[in-house]
């Protein structure tokens, strides 16, 4: 296992630290050597949303908070802000947009992180990736193209925004102006 300084990085230090793919048990306080599949590990600073192994999904999924796929997605991914980790057993046949995306499963579809993608060795993706930082491991599966001139694309991400369900919500639209209020006389 990989020990780093950061302090956000070291276990016992106001937050629980696991690797990838690894769901907490009732009998396990660590994980063993045996059980460390990644020398990347998710730390817990707050809740995160998953999508267990068993669980299959069709359709939009938008969500305002992190998210752990290990089950099926088919449709589109919109976590705009947010972070999104297709887990080992995750298999995700969908466009997808979140800050931070870190794929150790399957993906076939474009990939847009505001921030940065992370290809891990065990993942297998087919799609374009665009983000102003990407990692690809040794021993990844990719094919598709790599953009990391995101201002360049910066349309592309408007067009995924503009078709989510989330951004097309009237209570959610910022851009629209708000009604006058008028007091009586």
């Amino acid at each position: 296992m990989i020990r780093s300084n950061k302090p956000e990085d070291r276990p016992g230090e106001n937050s629980v630290s696991r690797p990838l793919g690894d769901l907490p048990t009732a009998s396990s306080s660590s994980p063993s050597a045996s059980t460390v599949k990644s020398t990347h590990s998710v730390v817990d600073a707050a809740p995160i949303a998953v999508i267990g192994p068993k669980i299959q999904f069709k359709g939009e999924l938008v969500g305002e908070e992190d998210l752990l796929i290990q089950g099926h997605v088919d449709g589109t991914i919109d976590l705009k802000g947010n972070n999104l980790t297709i887990g080992d057993k995750g298999v995700v046949k969908a466009n997808v947009l979140a800050q931070t995306i870190t794929i150790e499963g399957t993906i076939e579809g474009d990939v847009y992180g505001e921030e940065r993608i992370s290809i891990l060795s065990s993942s297998n993706v087919k799609g374009n990736l665009v983000a102003d930082r990407v990692t690809l491991e040794d021993g990844a599966k990719f094919k598709g193209s790599i953009d990391m001139e995101i201002e360049s694309r910066k349309e592309d991400f408007q067009k995924f925004n503009a078709n989510s369900t989330l951004a097309r919500s009237p209570s959610l639209d910022v851009n629209k102006p708000k009604p006058k209020v008028t007091e009586p006389a």
